[in-house]
Parts: C-alpha cells; sequence; structure tokens
C-alpha cells in the first residue's frame, strides 16, 4: 500500500499531470480537456488498443488536415454576383453603389415626412445605451411608495394608476356618471422607484392597453409642456410618450412570440394614429383655408415674368416673385415643422420597437401608410 503522503488529499480532483500524459501535448486549439489523451509513437500505425489511444488518433488526424478547404472552381460564384446587381432598363447589370442606394431611400423618407435613417440608428443607438445604465443597480437605495398595484387584467385600473381618474367613457350612461363626479387629473410620472416595482408581465399589460387609449383620444393636462404648446395636436399624449419611453425603457429585451406580438401591435397604433392624424390635418386645411389652397395654387407658378426694355431697346424679362407665393411657402414649413413635432412621440415608439426588438418591417407598413395619405 502506497504511503498516505503520495495520495492526493481526497477533497480535491486529480489533476491532468497525475494520469501519467505531460502537459506538453495538449493543444488549446482543441478546447478544455476532460479525458486523457494517449501519447502515440511516431511509426505508430494500427488500431487504437484503448480510449486513450483512439483519442490522439483522431488528434493527430486532425492536425495533419488542412484548416481551410478551397474549391478549384466555383460555378455559382459569377452567377451569384449578376443576381445581386441591379438591372438597367436595357436589361443590362449594373454597377450596385449603396451611397447612392441610401441616398435615395433617405429622399422617398423626406418625401414623407418620415424620420431619417441617420436619425433613427442614432436614437436606437443611445436607446440601447440607456437601457444598459437602467439595467444596473442603483448605488443607494431606491425608495418604493406603499400604493397597491392594480392587477394585471384590470386595465381600467391601470389607467387610475396613472391618471388618477377613471378611463374615457365608452358609453352616454358612463359619461353622464363621470361628469357628475367631476374627476380630477392626478398624473403619476414614470420614475426609477415606479419602474423598478413592475415586472416583465405587468410592463407587458401596460403595453397592451395602450393602443385603446390611444384610439379613444382624450386631452390630458401636463405641466411639463409650455403654454405655447399646448394648443399642438399632438398624435401620442406627452405623458404616454413619456410613459411608453420608459416601461420599454425597462422591458426585458427577450420576449417570445405573443409578447413581440403586443409591442407590434402597439407600434401599428401608432402609425395609424398618425395616419389619422395626417388625413384629419389635410382635411381641414382643405375646408377652412380656401384662401390657403389658391395662395399655394399660386406657388405652383412660382413666379411671375414681367418684361421691361432697357436703354438700347433690349426687351429684357424679369422674374419677380410673388408674395403670395412665399407667403404660402412659409405657412407650408411652418405646418410641416408642427407636424413632424406632433409626430415625434408615436414615431419614437415605431423606432423602438422595430431596433430594439428587431422588427424592421413595421417600418415597411408605416412607408405604405404615408403614401396613401401624403
Amino acid at each position: 500500500m502506497a504511503p498516505p503522503g503520495d495520495a492526493p488529499p481526497p477533497h480535491k480532483k486529480r489533476r491532468y499531470g497525475e494520469y501519467g500524459f505531460g502537459t506538453s501535448t495538449q493543444d488549446e486549439s482543441f478546447g478544455v480537456q476532460s479525458l486523457p489523451v494517449g501519447i502515440l509513437a511516431d511509426d505508430f500505425s494500427g488500431e487504437p488498443a484503448d480510449g486513450q489511444e483512439y483519442l490522439a488518433v483522431v488528434r493527430r488526424e486532425a492536425a495533419a488536415a488542412p484548416c481551410v478547404f478551397l474549391a478549384a472552381h466555383n460555378p455559382y460564384a459569377e452567377t451569384a454576383t449578376q443576381a445581386s446587381r441591379p438591372i438597367s432598363a436595357h436589361g443590362a447589370y449594373t454597377a450596385h453603389d449603396p451611397i447612392s442606394s441610401c441616398a435615395n431611400a433617405g429622399q422617398e423618407d423626406d418625401g414623407l415626412c418620415m424620420p431619417s435613417t441617420e436619425w433613427k440608428t442614432t436614437f436606437v443607438r443611445q436607446f440601447k445605451n440607456a437601457r444598459e445604465a437602467i439595467s444596473n443597480p442603483p448605488l443607494e437605495p431606491v425608495r418604493l411608495t406603499r400604493d397597491d398595484l392594480p392587477k394585471i387584467s384590470n386595465t381600467s385600473a391601470w389607467y387610475a394608476w396613472i391618471h388618477g381618474r377613471p378611463p374615457p367613457p365608452t358609453s352616454p350612461e358612463e359619461a353622464q356618471k363621470q361628469s357628475a363626479k367631476k374627476y380630477e387629473w392626478r398624473i403619476r410620472e414614470p420614475s426609477a422607484s415606479v419602474l423598478l416595482r413592475l415586472s416583465t408581465e405587468q410592463i407587458l399589460a401596460l403595453l397592451e392597453a395602450f393602443p385603446y387609449w390611444i384610439a379613444h383620444r382624450v386631452i390630458i393636462p401636463d405641466s411639463q409642456i409650455k403654454a405655447s404648446e399646448r394648443e399642438g395636436a399632438h398624435v401620442l399624449q406627452p405623458l404616454h410618450a413619456r410613459w411608453l419611453f420608459a416601461l420599454m425603457l425597462r422591458l426585458d429585451a427577450r420576449l417570445v412570440s405573443e409578447e413581440i406580438s403586443t409591442l407590434r401591435t402597439l407600434a401599428r397604433a401608432c402609425i395609424a394614429a398618425i395616419t389619422l392624424s395626417r388625413i384629419r390635418r389635410k382635411a381641414v386645411r382643405s375646408r377652412t383655408n380656401k384662401a390657403e389652397a389658391e395662395a399655394e395654387a399660386e406657388a405652383a407658378a412660382a413666379a411671375e415674368a414681367e418684361t421691361e426694355t432697357d436703354a438700347e431697346g433690349v426687351t429684357v424679362t424679369v422674374t419677380v416673385a410673388t408674395p403670395q407665393a412665399a407667403d404660402a411657402a412659409s405657412h407650408r414649413n411652418a405646418d410641416e415643422k408642427q407636424m413632424r413635432k406632433d409626430e415625434a412621440g408615436a414615431w419614437m415608439v415605431v423606432a423602438i420597437v422595430a431596433g430594439v426588438w428587431g422588427q424592421s418591417d413595421l417600418w415597411d407598413d408605416a412607408i405604405g401608410d404615408m403614401r396613401r395619405v401624403t
């Protein structure tokens, strides 16, 4: 029997060197070794006698094989290259220019008054950075309030939890009852202490209720908006935009298909709200501002041509811009700027869902809807 001092302690695992194999035969390219590998003689060519020799044979054959295999000729290379190139009007393949393609896509977005590609990329990157920052535990304890959270399936209770009053009435009886009680708004703003209390299921329940609240629009007083900006017809209420931003900032990035469907429904509700807002804006403009419509028609000409004769008797054509055309262009630019501002919150939600959870096809749906109303 071997002396007790020669055996390793019973609470420690045996090392690789204790099996009788040196560390010089290890190859880090094979990863972490969990089984002993035998040492073969240089002239070994027979069948492996045990598992250790078998692993050694496998390693030797793998080391002798080339790392990369190259085919002598790839018959599909030319076909694949031609298929990726666009075809001109004459049927010939043209050179693919990604810069011009991006520029053309940006021009289409500008014509539809949609967020640009640069804005979407920058916004999504900053939003992801904010998600990583908020996922870290706070340095100091967060004080939690004592109020009870509503049940997950109680949509009306969630509305009252955020707004401090019941949801908008859906029938004349409810409208009469709410008008008699004269509820006041007690707005709850999103904060770190509130978000830390919400689980993924509760956040998804709130996000599932927002499409209904967006469709049944009620003007919500907002102390964080300037008095001069409250007259704007925001597609998404500023309070709702802040809550959606905060909820998706806290929402888990790993969601199943049903939970992703909730986000897609929310994004489509925002796109539908933008579409309805643009239709309403065009209808109001055409119904109430006939004078502006006439000015826009005159702006199509953009200028009046007048003829003058100089001292030498030569006729000179002078182009003079009409004041109506200048006023129409200025008013149109101001209206477009206000429209972009009113739609900013809704586009923000679409950008987050499409960029963070990989639902980029929502932009295709948005482009199709904007083309129909532009």
